[in-house]
C-alpha cells in the first residue's frame, strides 16, 4: 500500500524474479490482475506469498473494514517524496488504530534509495514512523534490486513469526515519536561514548526477529 508512483507495482514485478521462489510456481491470477503469487522455499519450507496491490486503500477508515483479510501489510513510499511519506503515515496510524499491526506483521519500505541526491526523507524520520507504528523499517531500491530479495525473505519470515507468536504484544515498540526522539537523543550520547547501538532501532530494522 502507498501514493502512486513508490513503486508497488514494480516491487511486486521484482519479487518475481527472487532467488527463493520456485520459477514455475509463480503466476497472475486471471480473475484478480491485481494479484501475484509465488511460491517461496525457505529454510527447507514452501510457502505460497500472494501479492495485492490495494493501492491508498487504507487512507480511509470505511475502506480498512472494506478492505480484504491480509496475513502482512507492507507500506511503501519514495524517499525523494516528502507527500508519499506522509501518505504512509496515515495507512500505518490506521493499522494501529484498528489493531492489525499488533495481529499481523507490517513492514514499511522506503524506496528509490538509489536516488540519494534528490533524497527528501532521512533513514532516520522512517525508523521513527515505524518504531512507533509497530512496524519494521527495511530501505530498498527496486531501479538496482537492492535489498528487495532481503524483503521478500523478511516478509515471510516476520508472517511465520507473528503467527507463532499469536498476537502477543512486546514492550520493544515506542508509545509516542516525542518520547522516541528524546529518548534517542540520550541513547545517541551513550553510542558516542560506549559505542553501544540502541537495541530498540535495531530491532526495528531486523526482519529476522519479531
Amino acid at each position: 500500500m502507498g501514493s502512486r508512483g513508490v513503486g508497488k507495482t514494480t516491487l511486486i514485478s521484482q519479487f518475481m524474479t527472487s532467488e527463493y521462489i520456485n520459477a514455475y510456481e509463480k503466476q497472475r491470477d486471471n480473475y484478480e490482475s491485481s494479484m501475484q503469487s509465488v511460491c517461496i522455499m525457505l529454510n527447507g519450507e514452501e510457502s505460497e506469498l500472494r501479492f495485492i496491490n490495494d493501492g491508498e486503500i487504507l487512507t480511509k477508515e470505511d475502506r480498512l473494514t472494506a478492505s480484504k483479510p491480509a496475513d502482512a501489510y507492507l507500506v511503501i513510499f519514495s524517499v525523494v517524496d516528502k507527500n508519499s511519506f506522509e501518505m504512509a503515515e496515515t495507512i500505518l496510524k490506521n493499522l494501529r488504530e484498528h489493531e492489525m499491526s499488533r495481529l499481523k506483521p507490517v513492514i514499511l519500505v522506503g524506496n528509490k534509495v538509489d536516488m540519494a541526491r534528490s533524497r527528501e526523507v532521512a533513514a532516520q524520520e522512517g525508523r521513527y514512523l515505524a518504531c512507533t507504528c509497530r512496524a519494521k523499517y527495511i530501505e530498498v531500491s527496486v531501479g538496482i534490486n537492492h535489498n528487495v530479495d532481503e524483503l521478500l525473505v523478511g516478509i515471510l519470515t516476520q508472517i511465520r513469526l507473528k503467527r507463532a507468536d499469536g498476537g502477543v504484544e512486546h514492550d520493544h515498540w515506542y508509545k509516542n515519536r516525542n518520547i522516541l526522539k528524546a529518548s534517542l537523543k540520550a541513547r545517541q550520547m551513550l553510542t558516542w561514548v560506549f559505542g553501544k547501538e540502541d537495541t530498540k532501532m535495531k530491532n526495528c530494522e531486523n526482519l529476522q526477529v519479531l
